[in-house]
Formats: structure tokens, sequence, C-alpha cells
């Protein structure tokens, strides 16, 4: 992002108790969040390096405006009105790059048919004004080639006509991703998102579209939402699966639940539940509660099929029982 807006009034109100170097603090941490559409690092100390606080003051006051208006997670400090002002902003990206496009290949035919009638004229030994409007241009070459008037295309104006705005946002080179469809899913045109897989594994793009997907089934985003490019890159780098992705997700989406928290989810925090989605289960822990009573034992000893002769007693048959649950495991028959 460019720029936000910072409403002075609601922003006095709720840092009139800061100090001049916590105020200072605050305003580069909001800066810092918006110019990189991510969280602060969760490390105070990187936090403190990234907006330059190099003295102990100023270090203190970054460390307590993030514990005072920024909430720890696994991904670093965030403030709900910053996630979700970039959410709306992210939401807005497909449409305005798209609108971009087709302006520059407006201006870029109109600059192409202004030269070839241009020519026309002066291949004629004509002369028109540099400023002649586009009608009164068509006329002229006409007349100069002796054709009838051009009335198939309609004129193409010198800029495009002006759209209203969807968002008060400049628009950022961060996130550029085609809108296409998210993991498995087809729009009857044949085209399947699974072409942003390369040997099971997911492409960036392949990764910023299932998450704009699930995202709008989640109702989280009324348009396409573009993640972060570097988030989405980063978690390209670990070579996700569309299974793992999608689990990761559902951790995610689990994770928001639990804390109530209605923002949008972000590559990057998906990027953290991947390693949770990766972590091997613990094997499940023996329940040794039997061995801790006498009649434990016997229940045991009678599950396993296990006699105790006369004259033995409760720690000779729990050694016997042992025996046979280490032949078990190894596959060996009691």
């Amino acid at each position: 992002m460019n720029y936000y807006e910072h409403h002075i009034r609601d922003y006095d109100a709720a840092t009139s108790h800061l100090s001049w170097d916590e105020d200072l603090a605050y305003t580069r941490l909001l800066r810092w969040y918006y110019r990189k559409e991510q969280a602060i690092p969760a490390d105070v100390k990187e936090a403190c390096r990234q907006v330059r606080a190099t003295t102990k003051v100023q270090r203190d006051a970054v460390a307590s405006v993030l514990n005072e208006f920024f909430e720890l997670r696994e991904d670093g400090w965030h403030q709900n009105t910053c996630d979700r002002v970039i959410a709306e902003f992210q939401s807005g990206e497909p449409e305005r790059e798209l609108k971009k496009v087709n302006e520059d290949n407006r201006l870029k035919r109109h600059r192409e048919e202004r030269a070839r009638l241009f020519k026309i004229i002066t291949d004629a030994g004509l002369h028109a004004p540099w400023n002649i409007g586009m009608s009164e241009l068509r006329t002229l070459a006409n007349e100069a080639s002796g054709a009838k008037p051009e009335t198939a295309e309609p004129p193409l104006p010198e800029t495009a006509p002006a759209t209203p705005a969807t968002a008060t946002q400049t628009p950022s080179t961060s996130t550029q991703y085609p809108v296409v469809n998210t993991i498995g899913s087809n729009d009857g045109s044949g085209t399947s998102s699974r072409a942003h897989e390369i040997d099971g594994v997911l492409t960036a793009a392949g990764i910023s579209t299932s998450l704009i997907g699930w995202e709008r089934e989640r109702g989280k985003a009324a348009r396409n939402m573009t993640p972060s490019q570097q988030q989405v890159i980063d978690l390209a780098a670990m070579r996700v699966s569309p299974a793992e992705l999608r689990a990761a997700y559902e951790l995610a989406v689990a994770d928001r639940d639990a804390t109530g928290d209605v923002s949008a989810i972000n590559a990057g925090f998906v990027r953290s539940m991947v390693d949770k989605v990766r972590r091997p289960k613990p094997a499940p822990r023996e329940d040794n509660a039997w061995k801790r009573t006498p009649a434990g034992i016997e229940r045991k000893a009678s599950e396993l099929g296990v006699l105790c002769p006369p004259g033995r007693d409760h720690g000779w048959l729990l050694e016997k029982c042992e025996s046979v649950l280490r032949q078990r495991a190894q596959g060996v028959a009691a």
C-alpha cells in the first residue's frame, strides 16, 4: 500500500496518554504495517530494528506500544484495524489491475490510429494540426485517401473514460495474480486450476487462487482477495501439495474461530500452519496403568491368556505379560 487514511481525531483520542517516543513508535509501526501489508515481526528486537528504534528509551517505547495496541499471534503482532484495511485494499487489486490494463490498451490503440491517420494525410501532401480531434482527423484522412468515411469503429478517446473508484488506495505492485478457479474447480470452460500444479506441488499462482476461492467461500471478501505476493512466494517455496494447503488453511480457520478473529486469512498465516500439518503425530502412549495393581496385572494376564503356576507371585506374572507383549509387538507368536 502506498498510503492509508489517518483519522486525526480518533488517533489523538486513542493515543493522548502516550509519551513523545511512544507516539513516534506507534506511527512508525503503523507505516511499516501498511507498507509491508503484513504483521509486525514477533521478535521485539527485530521490530525495533525495522522502525529504527536504537536507544533504550525508543526500544522500550516500541515494546510498550506493541503490548497495548497490537496482539501477538504466530506470524507476528497484529492489529485488527490494519488487517481490515489491508484486506479491503487487496480485495480490489484484481479489478484495479484489469482497469489499468484496459486503459493502457485503449490508449495504445488510440495512438496507433492517430499515427496511421497522420501518415495518410502527410503522404497525400496535406497537413493537420497536432491537436486535431479524432473525428476531424478521420474525415481528413478519408478525404486524402479517397475512401468512404469510416463508421464501423466508434471513436476512441485520447484517454480512457473515468470509472468509479473501487478503493481509496493507489495500486501496489506487490500483488498481481490472475483470477482463476480454485483447486479442483472448473467453470465449464475446460480450464481447471489443477494446471497450477507441477508434479503434485502447487505453484505460487495455484496457492494464490486457492486462498482467494476459499476466503470467498468463507465470506471474508466481497470480491477476489489477492494475497501478498511475497507471502505466497514464501509458501510456494515450501513445495506444498493441494492436500497440505487445504489442511493448513483449515487449521488457520479453526484458529480464527477459536480466537473470535474475523479478519481474513493471509498466506503468511497459512504458511505457519503448514509446519503443523507436516509435524509427525506422536505415537500413542502405552497404557501401563494395569501394571500398578495386582488386580490390573491379573486382568492383563487374562486378556493375554497367561496362566500363573502355583507358587508364582504377581512380579513373575507381570514379567510374563511384558514378555508376551514384546513378542507380539515384534510379530512373534507367544
